[in-house]
């Protein structure tokens, strides 16, 4: 019911519009302060255009504004998530360590996906108690347009990671597949 999105750039910010308009209460986390506000303009700049092109009324898109809580620069305030996506760099110490705290902040219970395009969902997973938490949930850019989501199993995943990660990507409106974690995935 809740999501949070570890990360707002280009990505972030896209993949927390389509969850904010697929009626999704969305936490949105970055550590500078900086590029949390500017993913945040970007995100209000994509509901205004989509209003405007038609995609959705200005009502839909103030609604979907409202599910969005702007998260504090550190990583308890992705707490109380039911899951969680990362959108940092394709950096794998980077993503590990951010993984690693991910799992500590968001408690036993919680997803965690990786919108990694090409590292090893099980290399992202391994410091992390708990990797059949972790998935990946790679989407294309930009997000809010594209429409397929690749719910990618890492050796551990288990299916209900992989089924929660399905059911938010097909209700922010996209059509998720399954993939294998090797390299590129399906779609690269």
């Amino acid at each position: 019911e809740r999501i949070g999105i570890a990360g707002a750039g280009t990505m972030g910010a896209g993949i927390a519009q389509a969850a904010v308009l697929g009626g999704i209460e969305t936490v949105i986390q970055d550590p500078d302060q900086g590029a949390l506000e500017k993913g945040i303009s970007r995100l209000r700049e994509g509901l205004a255009k989509g209003a405007e092109r038609g995609r959705w009324s200005d009502e839909d898109a103030a609604r979907a504004l409202n599910r969005l809580t702007p998260g504090g620069g550190g990583i308890d305030s992705l707490a109380g998530c039911d899951l969680v996506i990362e959108a940092a760099p394709e950096d794998l110490e980077l993503k590990r360590e951010l993984f690693a705290a991910l799992a500590e902040a968001c408690g036993p219970e919680a997803v965690l996906a990786t919108n990694t395009s090409s590292l090893s969902v099980t290399a992202i997973a391994a410091p992390t108690p708990v990797p059949e938490r972790v998935v990946g949930m790679h989407f294309f850019n930009p997000p809010v347009l594209m429409e397929l989501v690749e719910v990618v199993a890492g050796d551990d995943s288990s299916v209900a990671a992989l089924e929660a990660a399905t059911e938010v990507a097909s209700r922010m409106g996209k059509t998720p597949i399954r993939a294998r974690d090797s390299v590129g995935f399906v779609g690269n």
